[in-house]
C-alpha cells in the first residue's frame, strides 16, 4: 500500500482550546472539581493542564461564548479506576448546582470503557473515564506494525 508523505510533518500536539464566561469560576471547576491544574498566563487567559506535552488554552470571552457542538466534541479525562468514574458521576450530580454542571449523562460501559459526560458552566463537554490497558498507546502501536 503506497502512502503519500504528509505535508505536515507535526512532532507533537501542544494545546488546544475552549471558552470561558468567568475566568474566576471556571478556574475554580477546573482546578476543585476536575483536579485539573490551571495558571493564569494573562489577563482573561489560563492554561489549563494535567501532565504532558499537551495542555488546553482557555480563552475569557465573557457572553460571547459561541454555541456549542454537541457531546461528541470533548475532552477526555483518563481516571485509574471504574470505581473513580461511579465516585466522579456521583459528585457531579451532588454538587450539579454548585458547579453549574449543565448536562450530566449516565455512566455507560462500551468495550471494557466505563464513562459518563458532562458539561461544564461555558458549555463544553468533559468525558470521565477508566479504559484498562495503556491507553491509545496500544491501538497506534499495532497500526503502526501493520503498515
Amino acid at each position: 500500500m503506497s502512502r503519500d508523505a504528509p505535508l505536515i510533518t507535526g512532532s507533537v500536539f501542544s494545546h488546544g482550546t475552549m471558552d470561558s464566561r468567568n475566568s474566576e469560576k471556571t478556574q475554580r471547576f477546573l482546578q476543585e472539581f476536575l483536579g485539573v491544574r490551571s495558571v493564569r498566563k494573562s489577563k482573561g487567559t489560563q492554561y489549563v493542564w494535567l501532565g504532558g506535552k499537551w495542555f488546553i488554552a482557555c480563552l475569557k470571552v465573557g457572553d460571547n461564548v459561541p454555541p456549542r457542538q454537541g457531546e461528541g466534541f470533548r475532552f477526555g479525562l483518563l481516571v485509574e479506576t471504574r470505581e473513580a468514574v461511579e465516585a466522579a458521576h456521583a459528585a457531579a450530580l451532588d454538587q450539579q448546582e454548585k458547579w453549574e454542571i449543565q448536562n450530566i449523562t449516565p455512566i455507560q460501559s462500551i468495550d471494557g470503557t466505563r464513562a459518563f459526560s458532562l458539561q461544564d458552566l461555558d458549555g463544553n463537554w468533559w468525558e470521565i473515564y477508566h479504559r484498562p490497558g495503556h491507553l491509545y498507546d496500544d491501538l497506534f502501536e499495532r497500526q503502526a506494525a501493520n503498515a
